[in-house]
């Protein structure tokens, strides 16, 4: 009974938010007619996309990221939105182009997860943009979405700081959990932003020494590295 009822008020409100969301087919960049993705063609061909993959080294251990975009422009647009203004319109379609990458690089993984926050920074800002990529990606795809990290410690912002500072500044903040739900397992680690790729490699490492095949990480768009 108390399950029925849960999926019940689950399902309704997730009705009320696509009322709440609903938006004219408006291009949610420049008001012009927009696709299926919430943007026009016009806007949609601004974006810069990133074919194939690259590796992420540090230490003799390695992982593979994918990014959809460079942080420019368009995508650069979307990703503060969706960050700092919580425009999940904009999220949506981020999520979208990160399916449609996923697809076209034939990206293969068992399981998603994203990159965590501290309990108070999420607090502060009232969600984690990754974990609200995630679940789209996941729901498209229908692949399990795992929490496999938490963030332990508080970090400084990353804007600002140089190569090493970022390297520092994440050093021993996250730790693996639910390890037995990804033992043996190819994960998908997604985020908005990939920079110097501290983030991304601190992250795979906890997952990997805590049992993972292999960690593959995908972001909206990448900037320096």
């Amino acid at each position: 009974m108390g399950k029925r009822i849960t999926k019940h008020l689950t399902y309704l409100f997730e009705a009320l938010l696509e009322v709440v969301y609903y938006k004219d087919d408006v291009c949610i960049i420049c008001g012009g007619n927009a696709e299926e993705i919430n943007i026009c063609k016009s806007c949609l061909n601004k974006i810069k996309t990133c074919p194939g993959d690259t590796v992420l080294c540090k230490n003799n251990n390695y992982f593979i990221y994918y990014s959809v975009s460079y942080y420019s422009k368009v995508m650069k647009t979307l990703i503060l939105r969706l960050k700092y203004k919580g425009d999940f319109f904009s999220g949506e379609t981020i999520a979208k182009l990160m399916v449609s990458h996923i697809q076209r690089e034939k990206i293969k993984f068992d399981a998603i997860t994203f990159v965590p926050m501290t309990k108070r920074a999420e607090k502060k800002r009232g969600y984690n943009q990754s974990q609200f990529l995630s679940k789209l990606v996941s729901k498209s795809l229908d692949v399990p979405l795992i929490k496999c990290l938490v963030k332990v410690h508080e970090s400084n912002d990353q804007i600002g700081l140089d190569g090493s500072g970022r390297w520092d500044n994440l050093s021993n903040c996250f730790r693996a959990v639910n390890e037995k739900m990804y033992l043996g397992k190819v994960i998908l680690l997604i985020d908005d932003v990939i920079t110097t790729g501290a983030t991304a490699y601190y992250c795979g490492d906890a997952m990997k020494k805590s049992g993972a095949k292999s960690v593959i990480v995908l972001t909206a768009a990448k900037s320096c590295i």
